[in-house]
């Protein structure tokens, strides 16, 4: 359920009818009921009073706040990863890109964690631990943001590509390259998720189970 919700195979404030996720995931009710509470513990999941759970979502203006300070932040740290990252790392990097491919590829239900782990691999090298610290936490704030583009079609391979140019653009301690590079991940990701929140707005219905939220 919960990789369903991130690769947005699950779309934000669609109904989590229980008899459903049997269906489609298996288990019992008291299975499916726990891991709606841990899911909401998350914040992949809301529970409204008399109308049942929700994938969670972020509001037009959350996301762009949330954005707006990742840009900024994630381009500091892109100089300071060009120019403190030592040879090993980029090593591990290339492996660890190679993992994340297959596991893209392949659709598994270690994609998003491994996608995780790339980019904080990245952004660790940066030698900064508050920063450091900032980007992870508005990653994870905005998490459902970045993963719901990848039921896009062509989007995994756009992101194994991006994820390759990375890598170049970090070997070569060209900061320039790799802020434009974190830019365009981050944009992509935003404007994707936004269109498809302010089409769900749009249909009908949806605009008062918002209202109930």
């Amino acid at each position: 359920m919960e990789a369903a919700i991130l690769s947005g195979r699950l779309k934000p404030r669609e109904r989590l009818i229980e008899m459903d996720l049997i269906s489609r995931f298996g288990g019992s009710r008291t299975v499916i009921r726990e891991a709606l509470k841990k899911l909401e513990a998350k914040g992949l999941v809301r529970t409204i009073p008399y109308r049942g759970a929700l994938v969670a979502d972020l509001t037009v203006e959350e996301v762009e706040e949330i954005y707006f300070v990742r840009v900024a932040i994630e381009k500091v740290a892109a100089r300071l990863v060009t120019r403190n990252i030592r040879p090993g790392e980029i090593k591990s990097l290339k492996r660890l890109s190679r993992e994340v491919e297959r596991h893209l590829r392949r659709k598994t239900d270690e994609m998003i964690k491994r996608d995780s782990e790339f980019h904080r691999a990245i952004f660790r090298t940066c030698r900064n631990q508050y920063l450091y610290n900032m980007i992870d936490f508005l990653r994870t704030k905005s998490h459902i943001v970045g993963y719901n583009a990848w039921s896009l079609p062509d989007r995994i391979e756009q992101t194994i590509q991006e994820h390759r140019q990375m890598i170049g653009a970090i070997e070569a301690k060209n900061a320039s390259r790799l802020e434009k590079l974190i830019v365009k991940h981050l944009t992509y990701s935003k404007k994707s998720y936004l269109a498809q929140l302010k089409g769900t707005m749009g249909r009908p219905g949806k605009s008062k189970e918002r209202a109930l939220a």
